[in-house]
């Protein structure tokens, strides 16, 4: 028997219009290639990094506690509780996101989607394929990061806002290509984690789709911070 809709993506779209309709009455599937709900918001983007950045800001509190009177000897950053930390928020919500679906009497089909015709879905996933039907069908399936050519990521030296989540000690040194607002938010978090990074930016100036007093004021706070930041340049090639 057909559903009613098909959505193909886990993401805030896809599972707010799966739970909606789940609550209407609609006979409807969601469908997520990756093991855990939310996309990437939830998974390697708005979630995990607000979570590291709280705790960049809770450490750069005790490493400057004594300007506001208060003595902390030695404090000692433990980025693997960090990160482990950072995890169990993620699948928490994950799971949040998971539960909601179940409430709505929506059925969750783990696999990759492709359209194969009208009203045809076909799931591919670690236990074979199959082919589902629908009146309806929403993609949903959000966006990748663009990679640059020979700059593959290889999750040691190279990384994107994915692997770079997944470190389990804070790097000595960041160099971070582009500085629009991921590319600022890391550079924030790791520098008060004590990194010494380094930001480039081929347009004019940082996060270039923000006003123009945004910009400045950031790149004041940064130069603040002893966050090198360097405008209209291009990366040209990466030596290991």
């Amino acid at each position: 028997m057909p559903y009613d809709l098909i959505v193909i993506g886990s993401g805030p779209g896809g599972y707010s219009a799966a739970i909606r309709a789940g609550q209407y009455g609609l006979k409807t599937a969601l469908v997520e290639k990756q093991p855990k709900l939310g996309g990437t918001c939830l998974l390697v983007g708005c979630i995990p990094t607000k979570a590291l950045l709280q705790t960049a800001d809770v450490w750069e509190r005790f490493v400057h506690s004594d300007k506001e009177g208060i003595q902390c000897e030695n404090p000692r950053l433990d980025y693997p509780r960090v990160k482990e930390r950072k995890d169990g928020i993620v699948n928490k919500h994950s799971n949040g996101v998971g539960l909601l679906l179940k409430r709505a009497k929506v059925e969750r089909l783990t696999g990759y989607a492709t359209l194969k015709g009208k009203g045809q879905v076909e799931i591919r996933g670690e236990s074979g394929s199959q082919t589902i039907e629908a009146k309806n069908i929403i993609l949903a399936t959000g966006s990748e990061a663009r990679m640059l050519p020979g700059l593959e990521a290889d999750a040691e030296t190279i990384l994107t806002n994915i692997e770079i989540l997944n470190l389990t000690a804070v790097p000595k040194s960041l160099i971070i290509i582009g500085a629009g607002a991921v590319g600022v938010e890391f550079a924030s978090i790791f520098r008060r984690f004590g990194t010494e990074v380094t930001v480039i930016e081929m347009l004019p100036r940082a996060v270039p789709v923000e006003d123009e007093d945004i910009s400045k004021e950031l790149e004041r706070a940064f130069r603040k911070q002893k966050i090198r930041v360097e405008t209209g340049a291009r990366a040209e090639n990466v030596q290991k």
